[in-house]
């Protein structure tokens, strides 16, 4: 629409934003196999629809599996979870998610002039390291050469500025609300490693839409292969055994022991 001038370009970025985070999911689906399950002649889709699901994300689908089940691996680790730098206060995540946006969109300064890191948050720093993985550094330097090549055939053809405006900077921006809902709010504090007490279970009103099942994100730590839909019911049935454990189940949520920490 704001192609063709029915809808301005502002408010097709604002549009734009919130559809391109809804992309996410099924690429975290994708991620975990829960597309294809047990199915491989399925695989090739699942992968197909990861790499789609990357357009309007703007990060690599490849690149992204290897970092988020690195994640799963080593959950709050300081040293080995990439998605370690997003924990701390709430007031800094802005901070952190900009510090990310200029490394997505100057990637190659940041690959080969390590010096230039320095300038980054210290908790980012130490992510980068605990990402520092060969292949999936060539695949993220792959996806920005394919993007920024990409963006400036945009501008030779004369359609730049929608491009920029529709696509590069919508797939920035939906970035720091992917870091709230799916890094900092289910792991928050992020000051414990082990099965059952590195994530939460935490729901507030209106919680289920906003966060599509991962207001119960301790399942899916527990549980990766089951999809995001079915997570809430499945704390229905395990939340006293689970709470018993040592799962932290907070606010609105069944079994809650207090209210949700921030």
């Amino acid at each position: 629409m704001s192609l063709t001038h029915h809808v301005p370009l502002w408010a097709g970025l604002i549009i734009n934003t919130i559809v391109a985070s809804l992309f996410y999911m099924p690429m975290h689906e994708a991620v975990h196999g829960n597309i294809s399950g047990r199915q491989e002649k399925w695989r090739g889709v699942e992968n197909f629809v990861g790499a789609i699901c990357a357009i309007p994300l703007g990060f690599s689908f490849a690149a992204h599996r290897s970092s988020h089940l690195r994640h799963h691996a080593y959950t709050n680790n300081p040293d080995r979870d990439p998605d370690h730098y997003t924990y701390g206060k709430l007031s800094s995540l802005v901070g952190k998610w900009f510090a990310v946006a200029v490394i997505s969109s100057f990637l190659p300064f940041f690959a080969f002039i390590p010096a230039l890191r320095k300038v980054l948050p210290q908790q980012v720093q130490r992510s980068l390291g605990a990402d520092n993985d060969r292949t999936s550094g060539i695949i993220q330097l792959r996806f920005w050469i394919l993007t920024t090549v990409a963006l400036a055939a945009a501008f030779l053809l004369g359609v730049g500025w929608p491009a920029l405006m529709l696509w590069y900077i919508p797939g920035r921006l939906q970035a720091l609300w992917l870091l709230f809902v799916f890094a900092w709010f289910p792991h928050h504090p992020a000051s414990e490693t082990g099965r059952y007490v590195d994530t939460r279970i935490a729901v507030f009103r209106g919680s289920r839409w906003l966060i599509r099942g991962h207001d119960h994100h301790a399942l899916h730590h527990l549980y990766p292969q089951i999809p995001h839909y079915r997570l809430r019911a499945l704390w229905q049935e395990a939340a006293e055994d689970l709470v018993a454990k040592g799962v932290r189940a907070e606010g609105r949520a069944l079994a809650a022991t207090g209210p949700i920490v921030w």
